[in-house]
């Protein structure tokens, strides 16, 4: 677990308590003001229309979040610059990819199709079967598409919510 990874994660505890979420008048699905800045800090285009659709925004929600933990630290942001989710897998380091979740990791998650999903591990069960993650991009049903950020009890390894690809430890 980096010092980095948890400062992101409180970043990230930050964004849910506030209550950031898309969509709802007037604006479009995946658009709000702070989902649209997350979307513009990994180089999305936006329509100047806010009530037109946005993109879906985990990817671009845990690169703000460890922008923004790093610009407080004075350090190097090591989250690779990416809206997509599968794509930060593949951007990062191989010696920060790991299979064995721990608060503060970045998890990534395989929906198929060349879609995915990403959020941050919370606290693993003692017997590292079970996650509590906050996650943007969701809803209280534990979708991997929704327009909040959300904290979610669940198994990786019942493939529900898409394939465990891994952890990344930045």
């Amino acid at each position: 677990m980096s010092a980095l990874g948890q400062a992101a994660l409180a970043v990230a505890q930050s964004e849910l308590a506030s209550g950031i979420h898309g969509g709802g008048a007037p604006w479009g699905r995946f658009r709000g003001p702070r989902v649209d800045d997350y979307q513009r800090a990994v180089g999305l285009a936006l329509p100047a229309d806010i009530s037109l659709e946005g993109h879906p925004w985990c990817a671009a929600g845990v690169f703000w979040c460890f922008r923004t933990a790093a610009a407080n630290a004075v350090a190097p942001n090591p989250c690779p610059r990416t809206p997509g989710a599968l794509h930060m897998w593949e951007l990062s380091p191989l010696v920060a990819r790991r299979q064995l979740a721990a608060p503060g990791d970045v998890f990534v998650l395989d929906k198929g199709k060349g879609l995915g999903h990403v959020g941050f591990v919370l606290a693993v069960s003692p017997d590292g079967q079970t996650l509590t993650t906050i996650e943007p991009d969701t809803n209280a049903a534990g979708s991997t598409t929704g327009d909040a950020w959300g904290q979610h009890l669940w198994k990786p390894s019942d493939g529900v919510r898409g394939h465990l690809v891994g952890y990344i430890e930045l």
